[in-house]
């Protein structure tokens, strides 16, 4: 098949290329174009690929059939070379993306002019579940779009906040906007593509891989005018997004948590940035991207921001652990740690990190080693 415009060159590449790849971008940034980055890995241009396993892929690739895919689906195609491509995404330099495929009620090329990227850990606790809904709820009251990838955590708190309040949310895939990644999450998919859009820059019919959701985090932090990471364990992916909006002077802030807690070690070592805010209401994060404070508009706000002590604790947003590990607490007195450990056979590290998140929510507290309950259940 012969490729003459460089819009169809440019999906060819996001089609038989992984995303993101260092030694095309290169060629393209000296000028090489997208056509002739193709001829090279036909022939012998890139001496380190196998150019026929390449030339193979090429033949059985027909750009007109992937364009009337993505238009059966309702996905809309922006190339890099195109008018209305995201200007803001020119931070990213010669890691652009090659291609994006968008499906959603909004543009969201508009709504990520006021936006933040809310983003943490998979494996959230309540506390950081809370942040991410109520922050997020907050932000799309304000109007402030938040975008985040869809994953399981926190990214899925963020975008349900979001639609709590009828704000738009938007969804960057590290798979295609087909065969969307959790499956879990296709009724969360389906109203974020009523209320706001999922975005990738890997074909339709793509299945997430691992290298792919690394290669995501820079479009989350390019799109956006600042990244907040509410948690994080200590080498996390969430992290990379963090990095990629840092080297593109964006906005950075961090949520800190328990230092004993195993999943704010990555956000607690990102605050020590001298360039990452912290943040510890919804409204500190609003006035970062803004400029506007929420607080200015009366004592109402004081409400808003995740889970106060003001708020009065609510022991039933608790995992079912957390829950076991409350119960075991008198509610004088007090139990030790050795003695938690026995009744639950968890080790202490685990047991002081649940402990240490539930004093936060303020429903324990400790004296002199021994933990009880703060507050009963209503």
């Amino acid at each position: 098949m012969k490729i003459t415009s460089e819009s169809d060159a440019f999906l060819a590449l996001a089609h038989l290329c992984e995303p993101a790849d260092e030694n095309i971008n290169r060629k393209l940034a000296s000028g090489v174009s997208p056509i002739e980055v193709l001829d090279l890995l036909l022939t012998t241009g890139f001496p380190k690929r196998d150019h026929v396993a390449f030339g193979r892929k090429f033949e059985s690739f027909n750009v007109e059939a992937e364009i009337e895919f993505s238009q059966k689906i309702g996905a809309r195609i922006l190339t890099r070379d195109q008018e209305g491509w995201p200007t803001q995404l020119h931070s990213l330099g010669i890691a652009q993306p090659w291609a994006l495929w968008a499906i959603g009620s909004i543009d969201f090329r508009v709504i990520a002019l006021s936006s933040v990227t809310i983003v943490g850990t998979r494996a959230c606790t309540p506390y950081g579940a809370g942040i991410g809904s109520q922050w997020a709820a907050d932000l799309g009251k304000w109007g402030t779009s938040v975008f985040s990838g869809g994953a399981i955590g926190i990214d899925s708190h963020a975008h349900r906040g979001a639609l709590s309040v009828g704000a738009p949310t938007v969804a960057v895939l590290a798979s295609g906007v087909h065969t969307r990644y959790p499956s879990s999450h296709e009724n969360l998919f389906a109203q974020i593509i009523d209320n706001g859009a999922i975005v990738s820059e890997s074909p339709p019919r793509e299945a997430a891989q691992k290298r792919r959701f690394l290669a995501r985090n820079r479009i989350l932090a390019g799109l956006t005018k600042a990244t907040c990471v509410i948690e994080a364990t200590d080498r996390s992916g969430t992290s990379s997004t963090a990095r990629e909006a840092l080297n593109m002077n964006r906005i950075v802030a961090g949520v800190p948590g328990s230092i004993h807690s195993p999943t704010s070690l990555g956000v607690n070592t990102l605050l020590k940035h001298k360039d990452v805010h912290v943040v510890t209401t919804s409204a500190d994060l609003q006035e970062l991207v803004s400029g506007f404070n929420p607080r200015e508009r009366g004592p109402e706000v004081e409400t808003q921001g995740g889970p106060h002590l003001d708020r009065g604790p609510d022991w039933r947003q608790l995992s079912e652990t957390d829950y076991e590990i409350w119960e075991l607490l008198p509610k004088r007195g007090g139990i030790g740690i050795d003695i938690l450990c026995q009744k639950t056979g968890r080790s202490r590290l685990d047991l002081l990190a649940r402990l240490s998140e539930l004093h936060l929510t303020g429903l324990v507290t400790s004296t002199d080693g021994v933990w009880r309950k703060h507050s009963e259940p209503n």
